[in-house]
């Protein structure tokens, strides 16, 4: 509560699986995975919980907040979790599809990304 983040752009979003709130959301449907170049790539960060069927909105354009897979350091691009919860995970250079803007000391905090489009090298 009370975190701050700057939504330029957003999309709705058919869930074709059950989505959490501030997870990265694949073009898919579904929570975006680390797979590459696939539409389980991220689009955005959920704004809210969906089930199957329902509609979410999927924040597109410039910062979100986006709930931490692990310790991320500030400044650290990111990526979508392994594990396919739409967690953040600490990307690289050449994976990734954002950038903390603040760190995360731990597992389930909540961190501000700015969204990039996700890029496999």
């Amino acid at each position: 509560m009370g975190r701050q983040y700057d939504k330029q752009h957003a999309a709705t979003v058919v869930a074709t699986a059950a989505i959490e709130k501030a997870r990265f959301v694949a073009f898919n449907g579904a929570h975006a995975t680390a797979a590459g170049g696939t539409s389980a790539d991220s689009m955005g960060v959920s704004e809210h919980a969906a089930a199957i069927g329902s509609t979410v909105s999927v924040i597109t354009g410039y910062s979100a907040l986006v709930e931490a897979s692990a310790p991320i350091a500030a400044h650290a691009f990111v990526k979508p979790a392994a594990d396919g919860s739409g967690k953040a995970a600490v990307g690289s250079n050449t994976d990734h599809c954002g950038k903390a803007l603040e760190a995360a000391t731990a597992a389930g905090q909540m961190i501000e990304v700015v969204l990039y489009r996700h890029l496999h090298a």
